[in-house]
């Protein structure tokens, strides 16, 4: 489990949607992929929500360097604290060294323009070592891993 997910579990932090959202990224996260659960983004685009931004390798991600020897990155990390209590859940995706994507993040935003003004002030896109793909995420329901 990832260490942000338990502290916050511990801390109290996990109720009702934020705690739905969580399971179904750690599902997802672990095994590609979870019950149907989205619904294609439509008209309503501008209504506050839930946002999913998917970070890949930019233009100036140095292929020698390990993802936390990378410029920017502790900024980057350090940015996502930004959110608050908007975030919802996030962290690194895939192998590392075989996938193009890095990593996600999910969190509520008042509309799709705030979330890329947020997303565009990141210092890991700013500085082209992290690329990002925004997109409204309209939870209808998320059915959780449950492990034997």
């Amino acid at each position: 489990m990832n260490i942000h997910i338990a502290k916050a579990m511990h801390a109290g932090r996990f109720t009702g949607r934020r705690a739905i959202l969580t399971l179904a990224l750690a599902a997802l996260a672990a095994f590609g992929t979870v019950a149907p659960f989205a619904v294609a983004q439509g008209a309503s685009a501008a209504k506050a929500g839930v946002f999913a931004v998917i970070y890949e390798r930019g233009s100036a991600y140095e292929g020698s360097k390990s993802v936390a020897e990378q410029s920017k990155i502790k900024e980057h990390i350090a940015y996502g604290q930004t959110l608050g209590r908007k975030f919802l859940a996030g962290g690194l995706l895939g192998t590392l060294t075989e996938d193009k994507v890095l990593g996600m993040v999910v969190f509520e935003a008042a509309n799709i323009e705030a979330a890329k003004q947020w997303v565009n002030q990141d210092p890991g896109v700013k500085s082209g070592v992290l690329s990002a793909s925004v997109r409204q995420w309209q939870v209808t329901s998320i059915k959780a891993y449950q492990g034997k």
